[in-house]
C-alpha cells in the first residue's frame, strides 16, 4: 500500500468505497522496506528513454496485381514466421485488397523480427508468399507489381535486384540456318590409315567422300596448324591431342569418331557436321564450338570454353575452373553435370539429368528453359532473365549458404521446383527479383532460423499453380501457361483475424519497488479482430488466461482500449460475468463507468478468480492451480480503422479506490485511466517515480513487461535477470541488444 497523508481521509474513502461497491476486502498492507533498486545494483544506468518494449509498431500498405479488374477481393495476410509452419506462425494482420482498394493497416511485430511474410490469395484461390526484411523498418509499402518501398528511419530504401544488364535483353541467336567452313585450296590431303605429323602454319584435309582411319600428330611443338574434315575420320582407339594454337574443323558433310579429343593453349575445335568422342577435353584457354551434332561420353572443360549452337549430348559434363564458360544456344542434353567455379549460360533449351554446382554461375536467358532432374547446389548464383524458366523435376538441394536464385528487374521469370531441400543450412537459398517460385514441397524456415529467403517481389506459389504466362518457343519446350485459367474466381474474404498471444507480467508493489520476479500477476492475452469488407474492425475478442498471482495483495486486472472512446462501445459480453462488475463498476454497455477511454475488466479479484478466499501466492507452473480463462467480446458502435496489441493498455489495480483515486500499474509508456490517484503520483514523483513516466521508477525500472509469446515467468523471489541471462544486456542497452531475451532461459 502507498502511504496516506491523512489516515482519517483514507478510512473514510475506503469505507465509502466498500459500502457503495461491495468490493473485495483490502488486506492490511505488509511492511516492505525498499531502500535501493532491486533490479540492478546501485550505479547501473538504464537509458532514460527506454520504453521497456519488446515490440514495435509498423504502418503497412499492400497492393495486389489485380488480374480481375477489381471484380473480386484478394486476401492479404502478414505473418511473423513462415506460414508453412502452420500454427507456429503468428498472424500480424490481414485484410482484403483489389484494384482501387489497397490493404492499409498497422501491425505490431517483435523487435527482433528480421522478416515479415506476406501471403496473398488470389480470387483464383492461388496463394503466393514473399518476405520483406524489416530490420529498422518503420513503414512498408508493397506495390501492385509486388515490389517494395521500404522506409527505414524515414528514408526510402530497400534491397536492389541483381544486375542483369549483361544478358536480360539478350535474344537467342540459334536458328535453323546451317553454317559451314571453307576448306583452303592448298590444304594437304590426308587418307588411308597413315600417321600424319602436321607442320606449323599448314592446313590438312580429309576430303569429302573419303574415310581416314589413321592418326594425326598435332602436338609436336607446331602452332597454327589447321585440320579440315570434309569426309570421315574414324579411329576408336585414338585420342587426338591438339597442340598450342592448332585448330580442327568438321564441315557440314564431315564426321569424326575418335576415342578422344584434347586441346592445348588457345587451340580450337569447330564442328558443323557430326562428331562423336568417348572423351572430350579442353585445357589452357582452348575453345570448342559446335554448330552440328556432337556426342561425348565424358566432356571436361578446364581453363577452356564450350559454345553449342547445334545439338549436343554428353553423358557427363565437368568443369572445375572459374575461367570456363559453357554456353548453349542450341539443344544441350547432359546426363550428369558437375560445375565448380564455372559459368553456364543457357540461351536455348538445356536439359540436365543431375547437376551439382559449387561456386558456379548459371545465367538463364529470356524465353529459355533449363530443365534439371535433380540439383545439388553449393554457393551458386542462378540469374534469370524475363520469361526464363528453371525447372527441377526431382529435388533441388542447396547444401551450403549463399546460394542465390534471382529474377529480372522487369517482366517475370519462373522457377518450377518440384521439391526444395535446404538441408537445414542457414540462408541456404535466397530468391529475389521479379521471380515466381512454383513449389509445393519446400523446406520451411524454422521458428527462429532462416533457411531460405524469398525477397519481395519474388513469390512462392503451389507447384501446379504457376501464374506466369510464357509463350512457347523452340528454346523453352512450349513455355508456361497460367494454371488458374480454368478456375472460377471468387472473393477471398477476411472476417476473423487471430493475432496470437502476448503475455503481460506485473510487479504489484507500485509505487515502491519489488523483488522483480515478475510473477505477481501474469496474464496471457489472445487478441482476435472481426473485420468487414473495407477492413474496418467491428468487434474484438479478448481471450485472457491468468497464469500466476505471485502476490499477497489483492489485484484487479483490466485493459484500457487506448484511443477508443467509452461511448463507442456498443456492448461487452463477458464469458465469466461472475468475475467482473463488483469492484470495477460497469456501465450498461459493459465498460467501466466514468472513464474517457473504454476500460474492459478481466477479473475483479485475481485470487478469487482462482477460487481462493485468502491471498496466498499462486503459481500454476507447478500444477497446483489451473490457469483461469476469461473472454470479453467488445463490439464497436463505429468500426475502427485499426486495432493492434499496442492499443491494449493492460494494467492491474493494486489498491482500492478512495477520494484521491486508486493505485494502478501499467506498462512503461502507457497512460493511466481517469481513476488513478494523481495526488499519490505527484507526492512521489522524482523520489520514487520518474518525472516523465509514472510507471518507471526514478532509476527507470518498470513495474510491468510485455512479450509477444506466452511468458514463462520466474519462480517466487527469483529475479528476472538471473532467470533470463540476456535480460540485463537488453535492459542496459535500452533495447538495442538481445531483443529476443525472453526466448532463452
Amino acid at each position: 500500500m502507498f502511504k496516506q497523508k491523512s489516515p482519517r481521509r483514507f478510512l473514510f474513502g475506503l469505507g465509502l468505497f466498500t459500502c457503495l461497491t461491495g468490493c473485495f476486502k483490502v488486506d492490511a498492507p505488509k511492511e516492505i522496506e525498499v531502500t535501493a533498486p532491486k533490479l540492478f545494483p546501485s550505479g547501473v544506468s538504464i537509458p532514460s528513454d527506454f520504453k521497456w518494449s519488446s515490440v514495435k509498431k509498423m504502418d503497412v500498405k499492400v497492393s495486389v496485381d489485380d488480374k480481375f479488374g477489381g471484380q473480386y477481393f484478394y486476401r492479404v495476410e502478414l505473418y511473423d514466421r513462415d506460414p508453412m509452419l502452420g500454427a507456429k506462425a503468428n498472424l500480424l494482420g490481414a485484410g482484403m485488397a483489389k484494384k482501387g482498394q489497397d490493404f492499409v493497416g498497422k501491425i505490431v511485430i517483435p523487435a527482433f523480427l528480421q522478416y515479415i511474410y506476406i501471403k496473398k490469395i488470389s480470387p483464383a484461390k492461388i496463394p503466393s508468399t514473399s518476405m520483406v526484411a524489416v530490420s529498422n523498418l518503420t513503414s512498408l509499402v508493397v506495390s501492385q507489381n509486388g515490389t517494395t518501398n521500404e522506409l527505414r528511419d524515414g528514408s526510402a530504401g530497400g534491397a536492389s535486384s541483381s544486375d542483369f544488364s549483361q544478358f536480360s535483353k539478350f535474344s537467342p541467336s540459334y536458328d535453323a540456318k546451317v553454317y559451314n567452313v571453307v576448306v583452303p585450296t592448298d590444304a594437304i590431303p590426308v587418307s588411308g590409315s597413315e600417321i600424319v605429323t602436321v607442320e606449323s602454319n599448314k592446313s590438312y584435309v580429309i576430303k569429302s567422300g573419303t574415310t581416314f582411319t589413321g592418326q594425326i600428330n598435332a602436338n609436336n611443338g607446331t602452332s597454327n596448324a589447321k585440320i579440315y574434315i570434309d569426309g570421315n575420320w574414324t579411329n576408336k582407339s585414338y585420342t587426338l591431342n591438339m597442340g598450342s594454337n592448332n585448330a580442327i574443323f568438321i564441315t557440314t558433310s564431315g564426321s569424326i569418331n575418335l576415342t578422344g579429343l584434347t586441346q592445348n593453349t588457345k587451340g580450337s575445335f569447330t564442328n558443323y557436321g557430326t562428331a562423336v568422342f568417348s572423351v572430350l577435353e579442353t585445357t589452357n584457354e582452348a575453345l570448342y564450338t559446335n554448330y552440328g551434332t556432337l556426342t561425348a561420353d565424358k566432356a571436361t572443360f578446364s581453363n577452356g570454353s564450350f559454345t553449342n549452337l547445334g545439338t549436343t549430348k554428353f553423358e557427363t559434363l565437368t568443369s572445375t575452373t572459374a575461367s570456363t564458360k559453357i554456353r548453349n544456344e542450341g539443344s544441350l542434353t547432359v546426363s550428369t553435370a558437375a560445375l565448380t567455379n564455372a559459368t553456364l549460360e543457357v540461351v536455348c533449351l538445356t536439359k540436365l539429368g543431375k547437376l551439382s554446382t559449387t561456386n558456379a554461375i548459371v545465367n538463364i536467358f529470356d524465353k529459355t528453359l533449363l530443365s534439371i532432374d535433380d540439383l545439388d547446389a553449393g554457393g551458386t548464383r542462378f540469374n534469370m532473365a524475363t520469361s526464363a524458366i528453371l525447372q527441377v523435376l526431382g529435388t533441388a538441394k542447396f547444401n551450403s549458404n549463399r546460394n542465390y536464385l534471382s529474377g529480372p528487374e522487369t517482366g517475370r521469370a519462373l522457377a518450377k521446383l518440384k521439391k526444395v531441400d535446404v538441408l537445414n543450412q542457414f540462408q541456404a537459398i535466397t530468391y529475389s527479383g521479379s521471380l515466381e517460385i512454383a513449389c509445393s514441397d519446400h523446406t520451411a524456415n524454422s521458428e527462429w532460423n532462416t533457411f531460405y529467403i524469398v525477397n519481395s517481389p519474388a513469390t512462392i506459389v503451389p507447384y501446379e499453380k504457376s501464374t506466369v504466362e510464357i509463350a512457347g518457343t523452340t528454346c523453352n519446350a512450349g513455355g508456361n501457361n497460367d494454371q488458374s485459367g480454368g478456375t472460377i474466381p471468387s472473393d477471398q474474404t477476411v472476417t476473423e483475424i487471430n493475432l496470437g498471444t502476448y503475455s503481460y507480467a506485473f510487479e504489484d508493489n507500485w509505487p515502491d519497488l519489488g523483488d522483480y520476479d515478475m510473477n505477481d500477476v501474469v496474464v496471457d492475452m489472445n487478441l482476435i479482430k472481426i473485420q468487414n469488407s473495407t477492413n474496418k474492425i467491428t468487434k474484438i475478442i479478448l481471450k485472457g488466461k491468468l497464469t500466476s498471482v505471485g502476490a499477497s495483495k489483492r489485484a484487479s486486472i483490466a485493459v484500457q482500449l487506448d484511443g477508443i472512446s467509452a461511448k463507442n462501445i456498443k456492448s461487452v459480453t463477458y464469458s465469466r460475468s461472475n468475475l467482473v462488475g463488483s469492484v470495477l463498476k460497469l456501465g450498461s454497455n459493459g465498460v467501466e463507468t466514468d472513464q474517457t477511454y473504454a476500460v474492459v475488466t478481466l477479473v475483479d479479484d485475481a485470487h478469487k478468480a482462482f477460487g481462493v478466499a485468502d491471498t496466498p501466492n499462486i503459481s500454476t507452473q507447478n500444477g497446483s492451480y489451473n490457469p483461469v480463462e476469461v473472454m470479453a467480446t467488445v463490439e464497436f458502435s463505429t468500426p475502427l480503422d485499426n486495432f493492434t496489441f499496442q492499443e491494449l493498455n493492460m494494467f492491474i489495480v493494486n489498491s482500492s479506490q478512495n477520494n484521491s483515486g486508486r493505485g494502478e500499474v501499467h506498462l512503461v509508456g502507457y497512460a493511466s485511466t481517469d481513476k488513478i490517484d494523481n495526488a499519490l503520483i505527484e507526492s512521489v514523483k522524482g523520489s520514487k517515480l520518474s518525472a516523465t513516466d509514472p510507471f518507471k521508477s526514478v532509476n527507470n525500472e518498470p513495474w510491468g513487461l510485455s512479450v509477444p509469446v506466452s511468458f514463462v515467468y520466474p519462480l517466487e523471489s527469483k529475479n528476472i535477470k538471473s532467470v533470463y541471462p540476456k535480460f540485463e544486456s537488453w535492459a542496459l542497452s535500452g533495447g538495442a541488444k538481445d531483443t529476443n531475451w525472453y526466448l532463452e532461459r
